[in-house]
C-alpha cells in the first residue's frame, strides 16, 4: 500500500472502545470549534468520505457499481465492515431520485456508545461513521440515475439506548 492511501484489506484489529473514544473526541472538538457549524461540516465530509469509501469497499469485494437494491446492499455493507448486523432500510416508494428520503435504522452499531455519550452531553452526533457509509452507498446508487444528485444527511438523536440510530439520507 502506498503512503497516504487507505485500505480495508489489512486485518489489523483495534478495540472498538478506542475507535469510539477517537470519534467522540473529534466530535467534541468539532463542536467546540464550530458550534452550530459542525453540522455543515458533516455535509462536506459526506462527499469526501464517499470517494474514499468506494475504493476501500471494492478492495474487500463489495463493488459499489453493483449496488442495485439499497434495502439489501446497505445492511450487507454494514455487516461486511463489522459495524452492525441489524440494519433496516426504508426506501422511497415513489421511485424518484429527486427529493427522496431514505431512512436507515441501525440497531446494534459498534458506534452506539458514542451516540449515547454525546446525547448525554447535549451534542449532536454529526460525525457518525454510520451516516457517512449510508450516505456514500445511497449517493453511489442514485448517481447512476441522476449524476448531479445532492445528498444530505440528518441523524436523529436517540431517545433511549434501546432505540436504533436513525439516519435520513435526503437526495435532491
Amino acid at each position: 500500500m502506498k503512503e497516504g492511501e487507505f485500505s480495508l484489506s489489512e486485518k489489523i484489529e483495534v478495540p472498538s472502545g478506542l475507535i469510539n473514544a477517537i470519534v467522540a473526541g473529534y466530535q467534541l472538538a468539532l463542536n467546540k470549534a464550530l458550534g452550530a457549524g459542525a453540522a455543515a461540516m458533516t455535509q462536506l465530509l459526506v462527499r469526501d468520505i464517499g470517494d474514499f469509501l468506494e475504493g476501500m469497499l471494492e478492495e474487500i469485494g463489495f463493488e459499489l457499481h453493483d449496488i442495485a437494491d439499497l434495502k439489501e446492499d446497505i445492511p450487507k455493507a454494514f455487516k461486511m465492515l463489522g459495524i452492525s448486523d441489524n440494519v433496516k432500510v426504508e426506501v422511497p416508494s415513489d421511485g424518484e431520485a429527486s427529493g427522496s428520503k431514505y431512512i436507515i435504522k441501525i440497531h446494534d452499531s459498534i458506534f452506539k456508545p458514542v451516540a449515547r455519550l454525546l446525547e448525554k452531553k447535549g451534542i449532536k452526533f454529526t460525525l457518525s461513521p454510520e451516516s457517512f457509509i449510508a450516505a456514500a452507498l445511497v449517493r453511489k446508487a442514485i448517481r447512476k440515475v441522476k449524476p448531479d444528485a445532492q445528498v444530505r444527511v440528518k441523524i436523529h438523536p436517540q431517545k433511549s439506548a434501546d432505540e436504533p440510530l436513525v439516519i435520513e439520507v435526503i437526495v435532491r
